[in-house]
């Protein structure tokens, strides 16, 4: 029953083809992860999604819920029930020992919106164009495009895995969520594009085609020849004589990707001082939709515990705080930068 209610609300708010549509609530679509408000009358009028996703943090990973599909009717708008239904959403995720939560703005506007919410601004990107590519000389490589989920070996999803866990504070995906993000690129007429040196899976590019030009929606590669190799195949494969290309962000003309929010501080910094066991520190953090939050934070000899009788050394707000935890842009807190190390956090493939 609230599988369906979510559908036609999806219908409602979307302008996704129904193939689509089938599809995401055939393969992501979990009842557990689903939150849904009810009107008076019991129609669905706001519901979101909440899959679980890993993360790169420091030398381990932790479980991020992705907030997915958040729509509210178009009559029901302008009331605060979004709003709503995201802090309900808050202490479910942290009721699931869920420490982070991440999401991606559909629209610009959005961003000031969840930002009200808790969430700061993390992921970025830089956006690369190419031009017409000449074949690759080198007799070694070996490109083909993929386009089934029938032709997806261990050897692939090994490589993309390997490659995904190399960045730091990155969203990674599971082998059936891998297989969902090709079956989604076929869909959209896109493909990806595999390199080989010999029998050597060197690298991959997820590619989809644009109106006058194909983009690349994420890629990994061994070398920088191996990149320019999986390119031309970019533009063999899908017919495109010009590619735009999302890459970890180099810190020149970075284009704003998505959010994250901490959900529980305590367990955040616990895991920070577990990775940074030689610093010590005295933090005050304020969350205004999660009171639980907000306290004072000694975090000293790998542990951090609450003590509200500290003196305090820094204050930050929980976007603050999300932002310094996950290495973007230290320098912009120029007394905590020696505590925080600088990091370049990434999201893709997330079918947005």
């Amino acid at each position: 029953m609230m599988k369906r209610e979510v559908m036609e609300l999806w219908r409602v708010c979307f302008d996704d083809t129904e193939e689509f549509i089938q599809f995401y609530f055939d393969k992501k679509y979990k009842e557990e992860n689903a939150l849904v408000y009810w009107d008076e009358q019991g129609a669905a009028i706001a519901a979101l999604q909440t899959p679980l996703y890993p993360m790169t943090f420091g030398v381990t990973q932790i479980v991020t819920g992705y907030i997915s599909g958040a729509c509210t009717h178009p009559l029901a708008r302008a009331r605060g029930v979004m709003t709503k239904l995201l802090r309900e959403a808050f202490y479910v995720m942290r009721g699931r020992k869920i420490p982070v939560s991440t999401l991606i703005p559909a629209s610009e506007w959005l961003y000031d919106y969840y930002g009200k919410m808790g969430y700061a601004t993390v992921f970025d990107y830089t956006l690369e164009h190419y031009t017409i590519l000449d074949k690759p000389v080198a007799d070694h490589f070996r490109v083909e495009a993929i386009r089934e989920v029938g032709l997806l070996t261990d050897d692939l999803f090994n490589y993309f895995q390997s490659m995904m866990r190399l960045r730091p504070c990155c969203v990674q995906h599971e082998r059936e969520d891998f297989e969902v993000i090709v079956e989604s690129l076929r869909m959209d007429g896109g493909a990806l594009i595999v390199v080989y040196s010999d029998k050597n899976i060197v690298g991959m590019a997820f590619a989809e085609p644009r109106e006058n030009h194909a983009l690349v929606l994420d890629g990994m590669h061994d070398s920088e020849d191996v990149k320019r190799v999986a390119l031309w195949g970019v533009m063999k494969y899908l017919d495109a004589a010009e590619i735009y290309c999302r890459v970890l962000p180099s810190g020149k003309a970075d284009e704003h990707r998505g959010m994250a929010r901490v959900l529980d501080v305590e367990q955040m910094l616990r895991l920070y001082a577990v990775n940074n066991p030689e610093q010590d520190l005295v933090l005050k953090v304020t969350d205004d939709w999660i009171p639980e939050n907000t306290g004072i934070y000694v975090i000293g000899k790998g542990d951090c515990v609450c003590d509200n009788a500290k003196q305090v050394e820094a204050e930050l707000s929980v976007q603050e705080l999300t932002q310094l935890l996950l290495g973007y842009h230290p320098e912009r807190f120029p007394e905590l930068e020696p505590y925080f190390k600088k990091c370049s956090p990434f999201i893709s493939l997330m079918l947005d």
